[in-house]
């Protein structure tokens, strides 16, 4: 599996706002550089949020903590059982988060996806350790499910 430096060096050519401020300010590769003249504290932590999302435990299975509402939940349980109902809250559309981006292209969502799904994985195992919990990406979608 690839590192998330080796993943964002894959996506890097595509991502326009970082090719605009290397040419505009610094002859760099360096993200770290951009992110220090351009992000401020908040943007740190989305961007930890969105990369180290908190999961909770519902009836026994993982669950996104921000997928989760009691409303929404019931509505799936009347028709499936609980490991089912995890598996569709959990699922997440990658172009959910580049409908902002009118010039994303599939190689760029293929790369995001394979980097999201890299820190989920991790941050599930940290919080639920031992519950082989399958965070995967299958092109469009990331889904998170228990074997």
């Amino acid at each position: 599996m690839k590192t998330p430096f080796e993943i964002f060096k894959d996506a890097e050519e595509f991502l326009e706002k970082f090719i605009r401020w290397q040419i505009d300010f610094k002859p760099t590769n360096n993200f770290l550089d951009y992110a220090r003249d351009v992000c401020s504290v908040e943007d740190v932590f989305q961007y930890a949020s969105i990369l180290y999302p908190k999961f909770i435990k519902v009836e026994g299975v993982i669950v996104l903590e921000d997928h989760y509402s009691e409303e929404n939940w019931k509505q799936w349980r009347n028709k499936c059982s609980p490991k089912e109902t995890a598996n569709v809250v959990n699922h997440v559309h990658i172009g959910d988060f580049l409908n902002r981006d009118n010039t994303f292209s599939e190689e760029l969502e293929y790369h995001l996806g394979k980097l999201l799904t890299f820190f989920w994985k991790m941050a599930v195992d940290k919080q639920f350790p031992g519950n082989n919990v399958v965070v995967e990406f299958t092109g469009d979608v990331i889904g998170i499910y228990e074997k």
